[in-house]
């Protein structure tokens, strides 16, 4: 497992080895994969190009994996996967940009497209909403997202008031909250990076502007909620293929079993954990498709894209489709407004 284990993703990094170290304690104790026991190795990616590219070449070449479960913000994915070298499959697993992310690679993460159309349509039929604001980090997955945006927009004919974007980590958000509230939008649309988006979303609320202005924030859960906290969750929404207050997809039983396993010690399960989870039974049905436990076959399996609604085919949980839930905080929970079947 290659994570953030600090910064602004190192938020999930829990969640996330909780759901994959629970999955391979099941597959362990029903015989392993082909009969071979499942060992997690945890590697930390860092935040730079180099420092991810370094450390999924140590997995690869010096721990010899046979396969790679990453949750990387988009601009550190091509240097896991060059790290990598065709060597071990990467399961790449959080919500992003959408697209083919390479040879070798399989995604289990929503995508943009299929969370904004769906969500501001919902906006534009059920609170009146016609003026949209975009705010993103500078990096490829929020510029992705603010052209998604954009589309989507001039689907349900709302207009396109304006945008800012912000340096990761940045923590001045003064111009940008005065931007905002000059153009008077009614949705401000948030992609923005982990922590960055709790302290963001947070000011947003100390400036006033969450009484009159919906917030839509995408790749957010439950762990970031937490993080803004009760008082600053007023009119903000998160959409997600899982919430745990509505998890479907027969998801309770493993909800259960998470409660039980980290009950304390580690974060509430969230649909980061269930995509790792998912993950690394998605490593054993690719080691089952082709016969043996071996990272270079199972990576050249994946030299085409594998869609995500195949790769949960292919994991045995055809019900694990991509729909998408839209949800608004109530306190520090997330209550389900709307569920968008694909």
């Amino acid at each position: 497992m290659i994570l953030s284990h600090d910064g602004l993703a190192g938020l999930w990094t829990l969640g996330c080895q909780g759901g994959a170290i629970l999955a391979a304690a099941e597959l362990n104790a029903a015989g392993g994969v082909l009969g071979q026991e499942v060992e997690i190795v945890h590697i930390d990616s860092g935040e730079t190009q180099e420092s991810a590219f370094q450390a999924a070449q140590r997995l690869a070449i010096d721990e010899n994996v046979d396969a790679v479960i990453g949750l990387q913000s988009s601009n550190l994915r091509p240097a896991v996967r060059r790290g990598l070298a065709g060597l071990a499959p990467y399961i790449y697993t959080p919500h992003y940009e959408g697209g083919f992310c390479g040879p070798g690679t399989a995604t289990l993460g929503i995508t943009d497209a299929e969370v904004l159309i769906p969500s501001l349509d919902w906006m534009f039929s059920h609170r009146r909403a016609r003026r949209f604001f975009f705010v993103g980090n500078r990096y490829i997955w929020p510029r992705v997202a603010h052209g998604t945006t954009e589309t989507a927009i001039r689907m349900i004919g709302g207009d396109f008031v304006g945008d800012a974007f912000v340096s990761l980590g940045a923590r001045d958000y003064d111009e940008t909250l005065l931007k905002i509230a000059r153009a008077r939008p009614d949705v401000v649309v948030v992609a923005m990076l982990g922590e960055d988006s709790v302290c963001f979303n947070r000011a947003f609320a100390d400036a006033g502007l969450s009484r009159r202005i919906i917030r839509l924030n995408l790749a957010f859960e439950e762990t970031q909620l937490l993080g803004v906290s009760e008082g600053c969750s007023e009119n903000l929404f998160a959409a997600q293929a899982y919430f745990d207050s509505s998890r479907g997809h027969n998801r309770d039983d493993l909800a259960a079993r998470y409660e039980s396993c980290f009950s304390g010690e580690l974060p509430s399960m969230t649909t980061n954990t269930v995509n790792c989870y998912d993950a690394i039974y998605l490593v054993a049905a690719l080691a089952d498709r082709i016969g043996r436990v071996d990272g270079h076959l199972m990576a050249r399996f994946l030299r085409d894209r594998l869609p995500r609604a195949a790769a949960y085919r292919l994991i045995g949980r055809s019900d694990a489709d991509a729909g998408v839930r839209l949800a608004e905080a109530e306190g520090v929970e997330f209550q389900v407004r709307e569920t968008f079947m694909a």
